[in-house]
């Protein structure tokens, strides 16, 4: 379930005020065979020009910022990345992994820049080159929460899905855009087909419950049915619980003080809050790659619960217990 704590700013790359004017259009024309950019690249070939100018921009983003990265990179893309229609006949060929990373690498940039809807084209054209490649998807998330089209977005997907039914990603995604649009059922039926694909999966059954904490909370629900979705989110958070308390005890604390807490029930989520905050955050080696890392590289919820705990006493009068938590967990 999601947290009411402010979200963390993308500090990963470093933010520059000019944007890219061109960013998601190509078809710049190839460089002459008698050009020294030219016999550069017939002399070295694709894949090794592709190697070097990401890794220069990747070095060049961290020296002088994401503005001089993309501008760098911009060449190499118009000659890679436009369209067929243009020249299909000298067309430059790249492999599909160098043809991700230079995708990847565009869109960051354009997020780093403030340009959303550019890195949108350039994640929706990795993700339909790799419909089943995981990595590509988390960043299509992202980006698509920043560009906020929900719209092209939902069709999108959908279409994607028909034409890749067994993509497990593409399936989550458009779980998740149902959730979103509070399509309950369908968003519950996507889900339900990937769990029994994936029984040990953790997320599905995180995603069910908050799927159905959302519905015992519409208005379109009847009231007959309110108390029995709140019961059926229960017990999908127990089956997360079961896969995931093991390896990442905070994190299952804090989600199951924020399914009360979105219920209303402070008195139930109080204690799973006080859990969070006592104990230890995952590990590097159980939780790779997540987002807000500790020095040790696990994920730490502790300000999470404590912000939460803070907004349950400041609530119910407790100012001074308020006070003492923000001072403890919050002070910088």
């Amino acid at each position: 379930a999601p947290s009411d704590a402010a979200a963390p700013s993308d500090a990963a790359a470093p933010s520059d005020a000019a944007a890219p004017s061109d960013a998601s259009r190509g078809g710049a024309a190839a460089p002459a065979s008698g050009s020294g950019r030219g016999r550069l690249l017939k002399l070295l070939g694709a894949e090794v020009w592709v190697w070097l100018t990401t890794r220069l921009a990747h070095s060049t983003w961290a020296v002088h910022g994401a503005a001089a990265a993309y501008a760098q990179l911009q060449r190499t893309a118009d000659l890679f990345l436009r369209t067929a229609k243009s020249a299909p006949a000298t067309r430059l060929q790249l492999e599909p992994d160098q043809l991700a990373a230079l995708r990847g690498l565009l869109a960051k940039l354009c997020c780093a820049l403030d340009e959303p809807l550019a890195a949108y084209e350039h994640v929706r054209a990795l993700c339909a080159h790799a419909p089943r490649e995981p990595a590509s998807w988390a960043l299509f998330h992202c980006v698509a929460a920043r560009a906020r089209l929900k719209r092209p977005d939902e069709r999108w997907t959908l279409r994607l899905l028909l034409k890749h039914q067994d993509s497990p990603p593409i399936t989550l995604a458009v779980a998740h855009r149902c959730l979103m649009a509070r399509s309950f059922d369908m968003a519950v039926g996507e889900y339900h087909a990937l769990h029994a694909r994936r029984p040990s999966e953790p997320l599905l059954p995180l995603c069910l419950a908050a799927c159905k904490l959302q519905e015992s909370l519409s208005r379109k629900s009847k009231s007959a049915t309110r108390g029995h979705a709140a019961l059926v989110a229960a017990s999908w958070l127990s089956v997360y619980a079961q896969t995931r308390s093991a390896t990442h005890p905070q994190e299952v604390a804090y989600n199951f003080g924020r399914a009360y807490h979105h219920l209303g029930l402070t008195h139930l989520a109080v204690p799973y809050y006080i859990q969070a905050l006592l104990a230890p955050p995952a590990p590097a080696s159980a939780d790779a790659g997540a987002a807000g890392p500790t020095e040790e590289g696990g994920q730490d919820v502790s300000r999470e619960a404590a912000y939460n705990l803070v907004r349950i006493f400041r609530a119910s009068g407790n100012h001074d217990l308020a006070r003492e938590l923000t001072r403890a967990f919050l002070a910088m």
